[in-house]
């Protein structure tokens, strides 16, 4: 996929595409159409077999993009995640200390997965008012566009900062990169089309929150806001909007079907993954079909145990988050989040300590699977679920943007505490304890600890910078050069954003402006 837009949507809106079925259970929630060959020239696209077709087709081309780590490459600049400073890892570890350059490996992925999503989400949209049959059904589809559409450009501006908008299918027009105001909008003006074109539960489906409903977009709509009200955009007002939305989900959580799970820890196993209800927006994984999970198992693990070293846990997040959970008693979430034994390769199942190998930084459970018994924990593809959104950061959303709009009202704290106490905290918070705000901003912290939303929290704080000074310098992956030129907290735009790859300016040079 290249962005000069007469090669952007030829590969889709002039041939014919085949969307394979996928026909077994795990899969059955984003791909339900037979294997047709569908028209996306959206002039001829006009049946609602076809527009399913072309829907499905745009979630399996997201589904085979965010499988692989690379997808969420932004994520490793956060302060909770880090991987290996050599080998093949050179892409992710410049992601990581804020060095990125147009050449950088593996920045490309966000950028041309979420335009292919982009490319599906148009054709369908476009094609609209030609579309004939059951307008519940239509509305649905089409609503789910919007989703995909809103959500690519998300991910698109959480990485890449100002990107450019395309809303048209087959234009040649030479399009800049946007403010961000005009993204922001964009995503805005999907997320509410999705709102109003989405079910309250979207039928059938195995795995809650596979496919979007209202209260998914009601959800993202909260994020959206929330990460408004901070950088680059600062319009507190939007802090308001965010409480206001996330509190829409919680207060109909049992018509959507959304709550807590006892156990975080399964929703990060294979065997778990069917049997929960906390995924808002979820992508389910499958082996067999060719679109297996990517980012988890082995890729988690140091060379002694089979691993392959790709993400890992910062060592001063863990050893913060450890003594966090010593005080609060939330020593089942930190159990929850990282592996503190693993079988080493070539020893009797005996276990050993993370410190003890030669990698020295913490294991992720989250990367390598809650269950390390597993088949896909010992292997680099798996059946887990790619979780996007979780119930608990929409309760979070709610605690932090009630705070930060003025408010302190009993059930923003409820919602706080509610995550606390599913982490095993021994005591409720109250506002004798501190700013709400400041409190859910740090529950989101350790509650969404390796799932690659840390780096956008620290970007909109603009405290990235600080978190940066605050890695552990005595370890081997930590080395003198990176820790003695780390980018002053005043970076802005070159230490919250990555570039867009250079492949894409030579195709779109008026990008470089």
């Amino acid at each position: 996929m290249k962005l000069n837009m007469n090669k952007l949507y030829s590969r889709l809106s002039a041939v014919m595409l085949l969307f394979s079925a996928l026909a077994v259970t795990s899969c059955s929630d984003l791909l339900e159409e037979s294997a047709d060959e569908v028209l996306l020239n959206p002039e001829t696209l006009n049946t609602v077999d076809a527009l399913e077709a072309v829907v499905s087709g745009t979630y399996t081309k997201l589904l085979n993009s965010a499988r692989w780590s690379d997808f969420l490459i932004m994520g490793y600049g956060g302060d909770d995640i880090t991987t290996h400073s050599a080998i093949n890892k050179i892409g992710f570890r410049e992601a990581d200390w804020r060095r990125q350059t147009t050449l950088s490996q593996r920045i490309a992925r966000t950028y041309t997965g979420c335009y292919d999503v982009v490319t599906g989400s148009n054709i369908a949209i476009n094609a609209r008012e030609n579309i004939e049959g059951d307008q519940e059904t239509i509305d649905r589809l089409i609503g789910e566009a919007h989703f995909l559409r809103g959500f690519a450009y998300m991910y698109l501006t959480m990485t890449y900062g100002r990107v450019p908008i395309q809303l048209e299918s087959n234009s040649n027009a030479e399009i800049p990169r946007a403010e961000f105001i005009d993204v922001y909008t964009q995503i805005e003006s999907d997320f509410l089309q999705a709102e109003s074109l989405l079910p309250d539960v979207y039928p059938n489906l195995t795995v809650i929150g596979s496919r979007p409903s209202t209260a998914t977009a009601k959800a993202f709509l909260a994020r959206l806001y929330l990460y408004w009200g901070g950088f680059p955009l600062n319009d507190q007002s939007k802090y308001a909007l965010a409480a206001a939305k996330a509190k829409e989900v919680i207060d109909n959580e049992a018509l959507y079907g959304y709550g807590l799970v006892e156990n975080v820890g399964a929703l990060f196993t294979e065997a778990g993954r069917f049997n929960q209800n906390e995924g808002v927006f979820t992508l389910v994984s499958c082996v067999t079909c060719g679109l297996a999970n990517r980012t988890m198992g082995r890729l988690g693990m140091p060379p002694e145990a089979r691993g392959w070293s790709e993400t890992f846990g910062e060592i001063a997040f863990f050893e913060d988050m450890q003594a966090d959970a010593a005080l609060n008693g939330t020593e089942k979430r930190f159990n929850d989040t990282f592996v503190l034994e693993v079988i080493p390769r070539n020893e009797n199942p005996v276990g050993a300590e993370w410190k003890s190998f030669s990698d020295p930084h913490p294991i992720l459970r989250k990367v390598t699977g809650g269950d390390l018994t597993e088949p896909g924990t010992n292997n680099t593809v798996g059946e887990f679920n790619r979780y996007f959104m979780r119930y608990a950061e929409v309760l979070l959303t709610y605690a932090e943007a009630t705070g930060r709009s003025g408010g302190n009202d009993a059930m923003a704290w409820t919602a706080l505490n509610r995550v606390r106490n599913r982490a095993g905290a021994t005591a409720e918070l109250t506002s004798g304890d501190g700013s709400l705000a400041d409190l859910a901003f740090l529950e989101r912290k350790w509650e969404l600890a390796g799932e690659s939303l840390r780096m956008t929290d620290l970007v909109r704080t603009q405290t990235l910078g600080d978190a940066l000074l605050r890695r552990n310098q005595g370890s081997q992956m930590e080395t003198a050069d990176e820790v003695n030129n780390i980018i002053p907290a005043t970076g802005g735009e070159n230490l919250y954003f990555s570039p867009i790859p250079q492949a894409q300016l030579d195709i779109a040079p008026w990008l470089n402006d």
